[in-house]
This record gives structure tokens, C-alpha cells and sequence, in this order.
């Protein structure tokens, strides 16, 4: 079997929801990736929802999902034994992943600049609300509040409704794929260098970039304060689901001759004599002020065909409608299954299950799921007696003291 891109690479993840995702993309591409919980195990192993709605340490679906390919180990960084432990793993790693607050890693001993004297070549990746610096630093964040102020909220919704919480964890996914390939730049200067660098990712600000057309990009770009207008987009018109026979489509039109095309379509269908009106050709800007009308003519059209008719005419004639999908219609979707996009893969606890695949395909350097999420503490004799050279008595004293 063909290695992958990061095979050889070492991190160690100390990281909840907001950088998981980081290290999960790292192990993925073949990194070492060792997850370091606390004792008893981390918090988002808690986090709903739950296979067969039964909750536990072992079956929430984010955790299964997010820690793919990670090796498993408890650690208390708060206990002197647990910091000299740390900085032994340290020094063996390329990267190590954190989500602290600002600041903490040094009081803990096990800062970056402390690290470096064993491993000058080691990357440390920090993932904060509001970076390393300035006057928020301090300030604390979560999902939630990264899609408040980032700008993703004011826009999505209905107009007459309070702003609508994405769902997921989009904000942090966001953060988490920067500093993915933040760190795989780090770790590339640091083989070329032999210097290490500290990675600062802004949960903010990484959320900030991703809402560029719809949320501060548009006012810095353009002047205008994008507003939510349910499911169709400020910068898209039109755009929003539409009702067929049996289901919803999504559709955007941004440029003139997906516009035109689209015109074209209604009219032969239905007759519109008005949708070919040159007042509606150009950007999308000069569409705006008829969106209503124009959600009407298209309305009348997805109407009288199955949601795989529109779909499919829609790409012969390149217009961007796509199904509105159930979890059940994603499951089956005859184009990921041609693809081979879901992965079986067996877990102690609770079996068989299928996960989301490769989110890219190199292919020289292959992207696997090498085995699922850890239980808690699956790895420890591995890690502290086969590598650390550790006892078995060693590791059943620090157990009792609560160290690892």
C-alpha cells in the first residue's frame, strides 16, 4: 500500500471541537497523529448526536467522525509527571495542534519556546477566537459566536426572523482546514530550515474570509451591507430552493449567460414572453429588485418536472440547480456510490460503520481512513511502554495518580 502525503510526519493534537477537524485532515494524509485527552476522556466525545441515540464516551457521531486515524492516549498537563511526558513526545513530533487559551501552553511549562530546545524544528499550530494578539485575545469564542461576528448569521435566514445558527460547526471547520494547510507549509519550511514556526489561526477571522462575498468582503469590496433573504443568496439572483413535482432543487445564476439560458428554458416551457426581457440581463445586481418576480417565472417552471429532471436539463444547459437531499438521498446518491465516496470502517464499540470519504484524491500519496476513533486511553501501553520505554508499573502508578 502506497503511503500517504504526511506518512513519516508526528502531531501532537491537544484540540476540542474548534481544531479536531485539523488534525483529523493531517491523519487522514497519513499523519501520526496522537490525540492527547485528559483522563476519563475529552468533552466532545459527549457531543450529540449520539449513534442509536445512546449516549456515551464511544458513540457520539462527531467524535467517530472527527478523529479518524488518530492514535488514542490520556495525559494530565496540569501534574509535573504529565508535562515531562508532553515534552518527551515532543520531542519525536513535527507539529503540535493546540486549542488552549492563549497563553496556557507556557504556564503549563510546555510552550512553544521551552519545546524548541529539544526539537528546534517543531511547529506548534494554535487555533483561538481571536488569534494569539490583540485586544480580544482574551475573549472567549465558540462556533456560535465566530458565525455572529464573523457575518455568517446576519445573512442567512429569513429576513423577518432572527438570524439562523449554521448547522454543524462550519465556523470550525473553517478554522481547523486553514490551519491544515497552514501547518503543512510550517512543517515544509521547517524540513527546508530545520526552524520551527507558531501557526496563529483566528476562528474569527478564518470565518471572516469564508463569508467574504455575503458578510464584511461585500462591504469592503462593494459598499453595500448584505441582508438574509431565506435561502436565496445576496450575491446570487436569483437564487434559493424551488418546489418540484416531488421535491426541492437549489439553483444560482451569477453570470449573464447562465441568466440567459435560464430565460430561455422558462420560455419555451411555459410561454413567458417577459423572462426574455433584456431589463433582466447583465450581472446579478440588476436582477435584484425583481427577485420576487423572478422567483415566480422559475417557480412555475421547476414545478412541472421531478427534481432529477430539473437537475439534469439544468446541466445539459448549464444552469446550477442541484437537489435539495435528504440524508437518506445522500446516502444513496448513485454518484457517490459510483464513486466510491463512503468508506466502511469498524469500530470496537459500535461496529460497522459508513463514514464521509476523501474530501480530495492525490494520487500518488493516497488518502485513507486508517482506523477509527480511539476509545479513551486505546493507545497508552502502545505509546508510553513500546515507545516511551516506560513499565507496565510505571503506567499503573501514574493511572492511579491520575496522570495519564
Amino acid at each position: 500500500m502506497r503511503e500517504g502525503a504526511l506518512s513519516g510526519r508526528r502531531v501532537l493534537e491537544l484540540a476540542d471541537e474548534t481544531g479536531v477537524y485539523c488534525g483529523k485532515l493531517l491523519a487522514d494524509m497519513g499523519a501520526d497523529v496522537l490525540k492527547i485527552e485528559h483522563p476519563g476522556g475529552d468533552a466532545t466525545r459527549e457531543l450529540p448526536p449520539f449513534w442509536q441515540d445512546r449516549p456515551g464516551p464511544d458513540h457520539g457521531l462527531f467524535f467517530l467522525y472527527m478523529n479518524t486515524s488518530k492514535r488514542g492516549l490520556t495525559l494530565d498537563l496540569a501534574r509535573p509527571e504529565g508535562q515531562g511526558l508532553f515534552r518527551r513526545l515532543a520531542s519525536t513530533a513535527d507539529l503540535v495542534l493546540e486549542t488552549l487559551p492563549p497563553g496556557r501552553l507556557d504556564e503549563l511549562e510546555v510552550g512553544q519556546e521551552s519545546l524548541r530546545q529539544a526539537r528546534p524544528s517543531l511547529v506548534v499550530t494554535s487555533i483561538t477566537g481571536f488569534g494569539q494578539s490583540g485586544p480580544y485575545r482574551r475573549h472567549r469564542s465558540a462556533d456560535l459566536v465566530a458565525a455572529a461576528l464573523g457575518g455568517a448569521m446576519y445573512v442567512t435566514g429569513a429576513a423577518e426572523d432572527p438570524p439562523v445558527r449554521l448547522a454543524g460547526y462550519q465556523a470550525c471547520v473553517t478554522a481547523s482546514t486553514c490551519a491544515a494547510a497552514s501547518s503543512v507549509i510550517a512543517m515544509l519550511h521547517a524540513s527546508l530550515t530545520g526552524a520551527g514556526q507558531h501557526v496563529d489561526i483566528s476562528l474569527e477571522e478564518a470565518t471572516v474570509a469564508a463569508t467574504h462575498i455575503c458578510g464584511i468582503g461585500k462591504w469592503l469590496d462593494d459598499g453595500i451591507v448584505a441582508r438574509r433573504a431565506g435561502t436565496s443568496l445576496f450575491n446570487s439572483t436569483p437564487s434559493g430552493t424551488y418546489r418540484c413535482r416531488d421535491g426541492l432543487v437549489y439553483l444560482m445564476v451569477n453570470r449573464p449567460l447562465h441568466w440567459q439560458a435560464l430565460a430561455r428554458w422558462i420560455h419555451e416551457v411555459t410561454g413567458n414572453e417577459g423572462v426574455l426581457d433584456p431589463l433582466f440581463d447583465g450581472p446579478s445586481s440588476r436582477r435584484q429588485p425583481y427577485r420576487d418576480v423572478l422567483d415566480g417565472w422559475i417557480g412555475e417552471l421547476t414545478a412541472r418536472f421531478t427534481v432529477d429532471e430539473v437537475y439534469h436539463e439544468g446541466q445539459r444547459r448549464h444552469v446550477a440547480f442541484t437537489p435539495v437531499n435528504t440524508a437518506a438521498a445522500v446516502v444513496n446518491d448513485p454518484h457517490l456510490a459510483a464513486r466510491r465516496y463512503f468508506v466502511a470502517l469498524e469500530h470496537p464499540r459500535v461496529g460497522a460503520l459508513r463514514y464521509p470519504g476523501a474530501p480530495y484524491r492525490l494520487s500518488e500519496t493516497p488518502w485513507r481512513l486508517a482506523r477509527p476513533a480511539p476509545t479513551v486511553g486505546e493507545h497508552n501501553a502502545e505509546i508510553y511502554q513500546g515507545e516511551l520505554g516506560l513499565s507496565a508499573d510505571d503506567c499503573r502508578a501514574l493511572a492511579r495518580q491520575g496522570v495519564i
